[in-house]
């Protein structure tokens, strides 16, 4: 192994203090936001909308969308950490005076961000929009199938809107589809009564209401007392049995694959591009901030420095998504994609450095 290569002691201890903090807050993020989103998926699940075992289902998918955006920052807030525990031993004091200088600090971090860089790439590019569109489709699977455990054969069902009920004979072999299906609707003035052989539930991809097909039967629109009803037979119909909140644009976006982005002409598609393009370079201009940041002294508090880092991550991450929107609505050219805010933030670190190099002292003295 060519002598530039090898690992020494120092840099071998760096990497072990650096990548345990690291996997500490990683931890204690993915933690939070798991509970975060379990506790409204519990919430649905208690309110019979979501069967209870699509629970941790529907957890995975949403784990492996917020995994690119949250190792930028456990990585940035993990360096801040450890370093920031070296200092207040005097540990970085220590090796100083054994002549270990910057190189080995900046060494042990390259080596740490290399692969992070290509592991935050393959989660934005690839996994996080795959898990977009798994998670919508193990949703809206799980939601039908809530919609027909409430349907018992034999009995009528009265709707969420206590106006129409249904009743059905019994299901198919396979538990899809619903066999013998009576449905009545009362509508202002004329109640509709559908006879069919075969239905099942459906949600529909751009309102997200609930539809149950109808296939096979007839259809009879009148008023009760009265003669004049009119019959329909129909090979295939859809009544609307509950309503529901339609998805956001941005969800249907952020479940497209990265190719069909490259060269998109939707203003909101390319700012989707460039989103993911900032999940890797945040984790670049993060670690370039992180080491600056972390130097203080002894006499430094526990959490002075943390709380700045959580600081300037907020306002990262904001600017981000301020900057999306900017170019989703045209307010930005389309060739300056989210550079602006990455640019503002390693502004911020270079003028740190600057300021621990003396440049402000020189300036004064000038």
């Amino acid at each position: 192994m060519p002598e530039s290569l090898k690992l020494s002691i120092v840099s071998r201890y760096l990497i072990r203090e650096i990548g345990l903090a690291w996997l500490a807050v990683t931890a204690v993020l993915v933690v939070v936001l798991f509970v975060n989103r379990l506790v409204r998926y519990l919430g649905e699940a208690a309110a019979g909308n979501l069967p209870g075992d699509m629970v941790l289902v529907l957890m995975g998918y949403k784990a492996l969308s917020y995994t690119a955006l949250v190792l930028p920052g456990s990585f940035f807030l993990g360096v801040i950490l450890a370093l920031g525990r070296l200092n207040r031993d005097s540990e970085m004091a220590a090796l100083g005076a054994c002549g270990i200088g910057p190189r080995e600090l900046y060494k042990a971090l390259i080596l740490l961000l290399i692969p992070l860089t290509l592991l935050v790439s393959w989660l934005a590019f690839d996994v996080q929009p795959w898990a977009a569109r798994e998670g919508r489709v193990a949703e809206q699977t799980a939601r039908e199938a809530v919609e027909v455990q409430a349907i018992r054969p034999g009995r009528f069902l009265q709707s969420s809107r206590g106006d129409g009920m249904i009743y059905i004979e019994g299901f198919s072999s396979d538990g899809e589809e619903m066999r013998d299906v009576f449905l009545s609707i009362d509508g202002e003035r004329e109640q509709t009564l559908i006879r069919s052989e075969r239905g099942r539930i459906e949600v529909d991809a751009e309102s997200g209401d609930q539809i149950l097909v109808l296939k096979d039967g007839y259809r009879y629109d009148g008023i009760p007392g009265q003669s004049d009803w009119r019959l329909t037979s129909f090979g295939r119909h859809g009544a609307r049995i509950s309503e529901g909140e339609p998805p956001d644009v941005s969800t249907r976006r952020d479940g497209m694959a990265t190719r069909e982005l490259i060269g998109a002409s939707d203003p909101r598609e390319h700012a989707e591009l460039h989103w993911r393009l900032a999940m890797p370079v945040m984790a670049l201009v993060l670690g370039f901030i992180a080491i600056p940041l972390s130097r203080g002294s002894p006499r430094d508090g526990r959490y002075g420095r943390l709380l700045l880092a959580v600081l300037i991550y907020a306002v990262y991450s904001n600017g981000l998504t301020v900057t999306q929107g900017w170019l989703e609505d045209g307010a930005l050219p389309r060739q300056a994609g989210l550079w602006p805010a990455h640019l503002l933030a390693v502004g911020v670190g270079l003028a740190m450095l600057w300021h621990q190099a003396g440049g402000f002292r020189r300036r004064r003295r000038s």
